[in-house]
């Protein structure tokens, strides 16, 4: 059981930042489908509410999922030398993790227009927030994976 948890331990960062990458993916591929011109009528009045729900689901898996990467890119910080060649990246892990959460002030302009009912412009701040999602889901969320699966493969090794 002891040697196990080093493993479970060491995998729990690539494990959590995957999962963030996919949701992420699946948030863009649900989002999209409110963008279609001929729903736009029916996008711009159910955008609101479902924006509501949607978040108030997702912000606690999201950060749950943040919380799990950076806590255990920084545990095995804290027990690894700094000369291993795990420890550089999983530093990067955890920058990249919390680096999520400097895009919420520019994401929270397009969500917070949704969620109080631009009428005809949610479609366009959908348009913005996807933007800006998709930006954050190429950089910080798709690097803190690649440094931790890097990190991983490299403690293995």
């Amino acid at each position: 059981m002891t040697t196990a948890l080093p493993v479970l331990l060491r995998l729990l960062p690539v494990i959590s930042s995957t999962s963030s990458l996919w949701f992420a993916w699946d948030q863009y591929e649900q989002m999209t489908l409110f963008r279609q011109p001929s729903l736009k009528p029916l996008s711009n009045a159910l955008l609101p509410g479902y924006f509501k729900a949607f978040f108030a689901r997702g912000v606690p898996r999201v950060l749950g999922l943040l919380a799990t990467t950076t806590i255990s890119c920084g545990t095995l910080i804290r027990s690894l030398p700094s000369g291993s060649g795990a420890y550089s990246w999983y530093i990067g892990g955890l920058c990249l993790a919390l680096a999520h959460l400097a895009w919420v002030p520019f994401i929270l302009g397009p969500v917070q227009a949704i969620e109080k009912d631009a009428k005809t412009q949610n479609v366009a701040h959908l348009d913005a927030w996807l933007r800006l999602h998709v930006w954050r889901t190429l950089t910080v969320d798709l690097c803190a994976w690649v440094c931790c699966v890097t990190a991983t493969v490299v403690s293995f090794s």
